[in-house]
């Protein structure tokens, strides 16, 4: 009898080790790939897969690439110049990014230019949709007029160039291709539009503490955590319409990614957890691919 318990009680051991050991390898992966953008390409990736299939045509996964790579590269240069509020708010950040600022500019050149190639490989006119972040990011740091703001410095501008950028490139790169159904692909692009700047917004209300001592002007630092909620509720209810307008595959993956909204919005605006907003908020968008995918096997094999 007693060794039985001793066994079991051994059995439990073991079992807690694997456990924390397996707990502590997922997040130093997720780690990894939130601080080397890579999530973000993934993101990027799998947001215009969705397109496609909001659009209702053939997904070109030449162009998804192009899209993983274009955002991988901007947000890993961007990292270089949030330096002082991720001291603050992402401090593994920093240990990443300490001693590889030229390794991290050149793989970033490289990626954009591996972009570009792959948009101008499709349609060489897609080339002008894939310069529009990278265009659009450096008019939001410069000074347009001497003694006019910086778009930097303007709250909430931020937000709504990453969004505009996001739905820019993730709508028109897959509509490059159409020649008709405007209509349909003006409603993706408000869709992803305020998908991306909800998302922004979640992720800087992980970054308040940071911002704040930095003197950056976000809509959480402006506002506060609840204000900030309301609005970003009252935001993606504006995608509920969608919802009827959509069909088939196009009005499930919307569903779910409406919904999810309300779910991070709740649960973001008062809890911080870093690993958690990158598999729900970035990783949104393949989390409903995949769903997507698998719903529509077991349709076909019922």
């Amino acid at each position: 009898m007693n060794y039985v318990i001793t066994n079991l009680s051994l059995q439990k051991k073991d079992y807690c080790k694997l456990h924390a050991c397996l707990t502590s390898a997922f997040e130093k992966l997720f780690q990894l790939l939130s601080v080397s953008s890579i999530s973000v390409g993934i993101s990027g990736f799998f947001a215009t897969l969705s397109v496609y299939v909001l659009l209702g045509i053939t997904p070109n996964f030449r162009i998804c690439l192009a899209v993983f790579l274009m955002s991988f590269s901007l947000y890993s240069l961007n990292k270089l110049t949030d330096v002082k509020e991720d001291a603050i708010n992402l401090p593994e950040r920093l240990t990443f990014l300490r001693g590889r600022k030229n390794l991290i500019i050149a793989y970033s050149a490289v990626a954009y230019s591996m972009c570009m190639l792959l948009a101008f490989l499709d349609k060489p006119s897609s080339i002008a949709i894939t310069l529009f972040p990278l265009i659009a990011n450096a008019l939001y740091g410069s000074r347009l007029l001497p003694g006019m703001r910086r778009l930097k410095d303007i709250p909430i501008m931020k937000n709504v160039v990453v969004a505009v950028s996001w739905a820019f490139t993730t709508t028109l790169l897959p509509a490059s291709h159409m020649v008709d159904r405007t209509s349909i692909v003006a409603l993706v692009f408000y869709f992803i539009l305020v998908k991306g700047f909800v998302n922004t917004v979640l992720y800087d209300t992980r970054d308040v503490k940071g911002d704040r001592e930095n003197g950056i002007r976000t809509l959480p630092v402006l506002m506060g955590s609840r204000n900030t909620v309301l609005i970003l509720l009252a935001a993606n209810s504006t995608l509920l319409p969608l919802l009827v307008l959509f069909n088939s595959s196009a009005k499930l993956i919307t569903t779910m990614l409406v919904l999810n909204g309300f779910a991070c919005i709740l649960y973001f605006g008062k809890n911080i957890s870093p690993i958690a907003m990158d598999i729900f908020v970035d990783g949104e968008w393949m989390l409903a691919c995949f769903v997507c995918l698998l719903i529509n096997r077991a349709w076909l094999l019922a």
